[in-house]
């Protein structure tokens, strides 16, 4: 089989991201790309260093100095796998996720030969052991384990993704999107290319779930919303088709605002609808940082 090496973004907690890296120093892998989306000025990536100092994973830590979100902080480790790990296959996986005896192995077997293929393992997470094959439905805007429906398309849960090195390559993600979203365009990028998408039912991976992104709070519902809004554009439609795509849409996060409202006796998820569809007309991002305690925080990025 061919080499490997790991990407993972690291997030703030070193206690997680250690038992991540871990994790893959007891499966074998012996390389690993840190990037740095803490945003805390350093100060949890020199925990994590110190608390590595002693395993036998050689770490290569990358430090852009703020959070990137999920996709461009991906693309960053990715660039550097492209020019120093040239024909290495790629191992994405979250640092609150840890994977089971021998699915390593199994999830490079599965990507071992020439055609280019994504894989994924089982993930066993806060709702139990599910299948990383999931299908979005492109009218409802919904996620089910069970078929597209009558449009729509499968993808593979972004807790752990193995990649044939033939599709590792800067950029692999969409970089509009934050939080939320790029997985469900890659697969749909990767179906249209004719890239295999694999589940792997013998390879797990423990998922634990940090929470990071505040379910609830104005990061959350701003970023979830502004995804949805932006897939529309993603998704092959024309003219019509697109136009009647985003009037469904606009129902559908005007219909999960309201309940989101009552839910959390709060109108964030409405504010973040209105900031979300102003921005994407405008073409911009705004940045508010994942809740740490308390509000939100939003700053100017456009």
């Amino acid at each position: 089989m061919r080499d490997c090496i790991a990407v993972l973004l690291h997030f703030r907690s070193a206690e997680m991201t250690l038992r991540c890296l871990t994790s893959l120093s007891d499966e074998g892998l012996t390389e690993a790309v840190v990037v740095d989306n803490s945003d805390d000025g350093g100060r949890s990536l020199a925990a994590l260093k110190e608390a590595m100092s002693d395993q036998r994973l050689s770490v290569h830590y990358m430090e852009p100095g703020r959070n990137l979100g999920f996709a461009a902080g991906v693309n960053f480790g990715v660039s550097y796998v492209e020019v120093a790990r040239p024909g290495h296959d790629l191992l994405l996986i979250n640092n609150d996720a840890t994977l089971a005896a021998g699915t390593l192995d199994r999830l490079r077997l599965a990507v071992a030969g020439e055609a280019p293929v994504v894989a994924a393992p089982m993930i066993d997470g806060p709702t139990g052991r599910v299948s990383s094959r999931t299908y979005y439905r492109h009218i409802s805007a919904i996620i089910t384990p069970t078929g597209p429906g009558l449009r729509g398309h499968a993808l593979l849960g972004g807790a752990c993704l193995m990649l044939h090195h033939a599709i590792a390559k800067n950029p692999l993600f969409d970089e509009s999107f934050f939080f939320y979203g790029d997985d469900i365009e890659l697969g749909f990028r990767m179906q249209r290319q004719g890239v295999a998408l694999v589940d792997v039912p013998g390879a797990l991976v423990v998922h634990q779930g940090s929470a990071s992104s505040g379910n609830g709070s104005l990061f959350y519902e701003y970023n979830m919303s502004r995804a949805h809004l932006l897939l529309v554009s993603r998704l092959g439609y024309r003219s019509l088709a697109r136009v009647y795509l985003l009037a469904s849409r606009v129902l559908f996060l005007a219909l999960r605002a309201t309940v989101r409202t009552v839910r959390y006796r709060s109108f964030r998820a409405w504010h973040g609808l209105f900031m979300a569809a102003v921005d994407v007309c405008r073409g911009c991002h705004r940045r508010i940082d994942p809740p740490r305690s308390g509000k939100a925080h939003v700053r100017s990025d456009q």
